[in-house]
């Protein structure tokens, strides 16, 4: 199909498992081994590896940010006839060149809020990380989970648990196109959904610790050990760390 070593691959090559959305088809993955094969220096693929959606039809690529209304946005694709072609693939190095006229956008939301929900969610809720039992009670106090999170490497993927690692990481920043916030959802999701053509829906987050959601008091260590390990989304995305 491609018949030298530089040829820029169709971004309609790379779509997902039928009954596996996570891992590319035989030919997408061989064409990012291809490319991945010239070298470093070709600037063929992304330098780093995000999580992916991509739809060929609507022609855009979302960067999920776990924790951020992936599965509202998700939903609202398939309630509606936009297909998923790329739909949950993870850790991907992408060919730039590709996507050059597709839409990009992310969704992010506050550093605090998110990591809560990350903690509920996954330790309160489930036993996620697998902890022991004596560690799990402990985790079940969200300044512990904290402690335990700053010994992470937050910038490092793979290595780090997607609902964790930093929000910046999880974007390819020098190439998004537009980056919404959880919240004010409703109104960015809608200018998304116009540009890509989609129907515009009013929806609510389908995240249970959706903003106003929860009571969102907090100890002076959880602020404080959240503002340390997530600084640089505090800084790139203007939150502010001492919102109440």
């Amino acid at each position: 199909m491609f018949e030298h070593a530089g040829a820029t691959p169709s971004p309609e090559v790379f779509r997902t498992r039928p009954g596996n959305r996570r891992r590319l088809t035989p030919p997408g993955e061989a064409e990012l081994d291809r490319l991945g094969l010239a070298g470093e220096a070709s600037a063929w693929l992304s330098p780093l590896a995000y999580n992916l959606t991509v739809s060929h039809s609507h022609r855009f690529v979302w960067y999920r940010v776990a924790k951020v209304a992936t599965r509202t946005i998700r939903h609202h694709c398939e309630s509606h006839g936009v297909s998923l072609d790329v739909d949950h693939a993870m850790r991907v190095r992408y060919p730039l060149a590709s996507f050059t006229d597709y839409f990009t956008f992310a969704f992010v939301r506050d550093p605090l809020d998110r990591f809560v929900s990350a903690w509920r969610d996954k330790v309160v809720g489930a036993n996620y990380y697998s902890f022991d039992d004596a560690t799990h009670a402990r985790m079940q106090t969200v300044e512990e989970f904290a402690r335990w999170t700053a010994a992470q490497d937050l910038s490092a993927v793979p290595g780090t648990d997607q609902h964790l690692t930093l929000q910046s990481r999880m974007i390819d920043l020098n190439r998004v196109d537009f980056v919404g916030r959880l919240e004010t959802f409703d109104r960015d999701f809608a200018e998304v959904c116009e540009r890509i053509g989609a129907p515009t829906v009013p929806t609510a987050p389908r995240n249970q610790t959706a903003p106003g959601g929860q009571d969102r008091r907090v100890s002076d260590e959880l602020r404080a050990l959240v503002t340390t390990m997530y600084r640089r989304d505090y800084q790139l995305f203007g939150y502010d760390p001492d919102r109440p």
